[in-house]
């Protein structure tokens, strides 16, 4: 459930709705550059494609909740509090809006979508529209639904067709005359003439026929001929990236620019993934500077850093963005407020300003990057890239961060110092920084209003309780929102010693003073001032386009007390053993032990630290080698829980029956780390994509003949591609080199246990750094298993498999270590190892004998210690 804001706050909404800015014009220039006709500054816009209109977005908010035009006020309120500026409508109207001839179905998604329009265009935002998706709007959670099946024309015709077929072109061309015809009920204007639509991409992710040129051709000017029959003269764009072969038949249409698309961390991985993946994005490709289209402009239809939540990607996206001249640029796909708990509609993507806000703040701070970094500007490769113009970001902190003379922006805990403090207006932060200390985990901003007054606004804790890029289900929660009472401390030159906490927002009576800057905040709108004059009355009624007093945020689930543990697979023998684990619950708990198995269980008592984070010390004398299993009782009152396993006994109970507990090594100095498990390692795999459709690993798990272990059986796949010269998985293996901390640089040997069948193709094993250096070594196999020894002295520096591969295509497949690297002297990092990749490769003899039966089986691989 959602907080409906009030009728005060609704009055201040509609205040500043009426004096909303008219929408501006925009023009395009002779060199192909977007600009404003008032100024005739360039246009450079950020967002998200927001999908709630259509297909599965549709579906999950009916899944959660009855209105959703209520999901759309509050979406389009947290898009302007983002200083977002432009968003995607991305229309499944060939499935769900047509019939097979293309004419308009003027249905609830059509109205939905009317009403995203009117209500975004009073924040200010201005749209791309892409009409039509070639893709099923039944995707994912409907395919097996034979009752409500689309009638749209997209379901009449394949996908290959849409551009070849004079009947499905015919549709395509009905139904965008009558869309952009189309009247919207709330705003009374047509779509063709809706000022705030600048830009059309007629069809989403068409399937090109780049060597056909002529019928290329023919079928993007039948498009723009349908789209200008209408009076329409919105700047019309054609897909290029699905297809870098287009950029002739484009140059020869009437097309006046390219939209692009970029997911370089490849899509539905299934989990988080784990790992640095800044060296990857440095720049995009390079077919974006193709002489055939310097003269058109270009857009970013879609992008994300697919099953990530960190706090950098964005910021670095943006930047390459803007290093092939893109003007627009929409992440796909935002996650409405009240699915946001349950990631539902799209898996493999996750963002929303509440419930994922250090994402949130990078992608506030990519929408900068964006108006700030010149098209065209190259700022290098990583890590040399890393500071940028005013902005930097950082994968060991886990941070962007954007410092002007007048904003402050970041996305983690920062140490930054402003050079410039009294001439700040605007800071959004998640964390800490030099001038606000505070220990929540939710986003907030804090906006100078005038000397001595700025408005502070507070969301509540978001945590994350399970992979959010795990399979979704309206059943199970992936975030859940906390409201808390936290600690913050101001420190800002007009606001000193006392000052007092002036509650805005509607049905919000908290009042407060700071000492010394600090106070304790709940999540709401609040003005601080040392003005002991103050008067709510002198306020203006908004902050760009959100009401001064406006606030959305999600109630609280009604959820019990859940345990998230900081697991280690090892700790080492004889030493003391620490244990953390965050503590979520809505009242803080009476008690919260760690029990080890053994007899009754023995007991340590957890001790809060900071925030949800709880802490025990296993003492030395019972950190003894071996299996060290626990588990950890939550106490409330009479009401016990004991995780993982989630009864309601302690072990010193007399009826507690064995269950569920964490499990971790207890290890003396220089065991040796295995870093290559085939039964564990299986669901975590990164792989080589073949095309755009095997999007699955191409490997055997099968026992090991020697030690009936599970081992990886691998061989080029040349039924799939018979032209494929590489085929690689990738492991991670960051969190058991952190395990090992103390004594990882000692490691000396790397030993496999191994074997290759007729050895026609080549294997090779590399380690791969944070920083994407890589370090390889051939792999000498026989055909009986056998152990082999790679001294990491021995392996070689080298080029690496960038993986999850991107999309689209395969535009960057290698990447090359950093430029300081492999210098005289180098040689691994061990403790700076995050990915072991195995690879299969073609050998030097003929295709013919290398494609005959050959394999490679891995069951294991050590680090050895000296």
């Amino acid at each position: 459930m959602l907080r409906a804001i009030s009728f005060p706050a609704l009055i201040c909404i509609v205040c500043f709705q009426l004096n909303a800015q008219k929408p501006r014009t925009v023009f395009q220039d002779q060199t192909g550059v977007v600009r404003w006709s008032d100024n005739k500054q360039e246009v450079s816009l950020f967002g998200a494609n927001y999908c709630l209109p259509s297909a599965c977005d549709y579906r999950a908010a009916k899944y959660v909740a009855n209105d959703l035009k209520k999901m759309v006020d509050e979406d389009m309120a947290h898009f302007a509090r983002m200083g977002w500026d432009g968003l995607r409508l991305c229309l499944w109207g060939d499935y769900e809006n047509s019939d097979s001839l293309g004419n308009l179905v003027n249905n609830d998604h059509l109205n939905l979508m009317d009403y995203v329009i009117f209500k975004a265009k009073q924040r200010g935002i201005y749209f791309l529209f892409s009409p039509i998706v070639t893709y099923s709007s039944q995707f994912p959670d409907a395919m097996r639904d034979t009752i409500n099946r689309p009638v749209g024309f997209s379901a009449h015709y394949k996908k290959n067709e849409l551009g070849t077929n004079p009947k499905a072109i015919a549709a395509q061309q009905n139904y965008l005359r009558q869309i952009l015809n189309h009247v919207n009920p709330y705003t009374g204007i047509a779509l063709k003439d809706e000022p705030g639509i600048l830009f059309i991409e007629m069809i989403n992710e068409p399937t090109h026929h780049s060597k056909d040129v002529e019928g290329s051709v023919r079928y993007i000017n039948a498009l723009v001929d349908a789209v200008r029959s209408t009076g329409c003269d919105k700047i019309l764009y054609h897909n290029y990236s699905q297809d870098f072969n287009m950029a002739k038949p484009i140059a020869q249409s009437k097309i006046q620019g390219v939209s692009f698309a970029w997911y370089p961390t490849g899509l539905n991985s299934g989990n988080t993934l784990q790992g640095n993946y800044l060296p990857g994005i440095d720049h995009f490709s390079t077919e974006m500077l193709r002489p055939e289209i310097s003269k058109l402009s270009r857009i970013v239809y879609e992008f994300d850093a697919a099953d990530l939540l960190n706090g950098y990607m964005y910021p670095a996206m943006a930047r390459s963005f803007r290093g092939v001249g893109a003007q627009f640029a929409a992440m796909f796909s935002y996650d409405m407020l009240a699915t946001a708990p349950y990631n539902l509609g799209w898996q493999t993507h996750c963002l929303n300003m509440v419930y994922t806000p250090k994402k949130a703040v990078s992608a506030i701070i990519a929408a900068e990057v964006m108006k700030r970094v010149p098209r065209y500007k190259d700022y290098g490769n990583y890590p040399d890239n890393t500071s940028f113009g005013p902005f930097r970001v950082s994968y060991s902190e886990d941070l962007s961060e954007m410092v002007t003379p007048d904003k402050f922006l970041y996305a983690n805990n920062t140490s930054t110092v402003p050079k410039d403090i009294p001439a700040l207006k605007n800071i959004v932060g998640f964390g800490s920084s030099s001038l606000v200390k505070y220990d929540g985990k939710g986003i907030y901003y804090l906006d100078k209003i005038k000397n001595g007054v700025w408005r502070l606004e507070v969301y509540p804790d978001a945590v994350q309780i399970s992979d959010p890029y795990n399979r979704p289900s309206p059943d199970k929660l992936v975030f859940r929102s906390l409201t808390k009472a936290r600690n913050m401390n101001v420190n800002l030159p007009d606001l000193t010693g006392a000052f007092a906490v002036h509650p805005l927002n509607a049905g919000n009576d908290y009042h407060t003073t700071a000492s010394e800057g600090l106070f304790t905040i709940r999540p709401g709108v609040y003005i601080l001032t040392s003005d002991k004059n103050f008067n709510k009355e002198g306020l203006p009624p908004s902050i760009g386009f959100v009401g001064m007093t406006e606030f959305y945020m999600p109630e609280d689930q009604e959820l019990p007390t859940q345990v998230i543990l900081s697991h280690q697979p090892a700790y080492y023998a004889g030493k003391p053993i620490t244990i953390t684990a965050n503590v979520y619950a809505n009242k803080e708990p009476q008690s919260v032990t760690l029990y080890l198995k053994g007899g009754r269980g023995f007991p340590i008592p957890m001790k809060k630290d900071i925030g949800y984070l709880y802490k025990a010390e296993i003492p030395a004398n019972r950190a003894i080698e071996g299996w060290m299993e626990y588990s950890i009782v939550v106490r409330d009152g009479n009401t016990v829980i004991n995780y993982p396993s989630g009864i309601n006994k302690t072990p010193s109970d007399w009826d507690y029956n064995e269950v569920a507990v964490w499990k971790s090594a207890v290890v003396k100095e220089k065991t040796a780390l295995r870093l290559l498990n085939p039964a564990e390692d299986a669901g975590k795999l990164s792989f080589t994509r073949i095309g755009d459709g095997i999007r699955f690993g191409i490997y055997k798990l099968i026992p090991s003949s020697e030690t009936g272990e599970a081992s990886f059986r691998l061989e080029l796949p040349l039924s799939y591609d018979a032209n494929l010269n590489d085929y690689t998985l990738s492991i991670p293996v960051k969190d058991r080199i952190i395990s090992r901390g103390r004594d990882i640089g000692m490691a000396t040997t790397l030993m496999l246990n191994a074997r290759g069948v007729n050895q026609r193709q080549q294997a090779y094993i590399t380690l791969v750094e944070n920083d994407g250096t890589a370090w390889t070594k051939k792999v000498p196999l026989k055909e009986e298993w056998s152990e082999i020894p790679i001294p990491l002295d021995q392996l070689e520096l080298s080029k690496t498999v960038l993986l999850p591969m991107g999309y689209p295509g395969e535009w960057k497949y290698w990447i090359e270590p950093p430029r300081m690297r492999g210098r005289k002297g180098d040689k691994v990092k061990i403790e700076n190892i995050e990915w072991i990749q195995l690879s299969v490769r073609q050998s030097n003899m003929k295709k013919e004998d290398a494609r005959k039966s050959s394999f490679i089986d891995i069951a294991s691989a050590f680090l050895q210690f000296k």
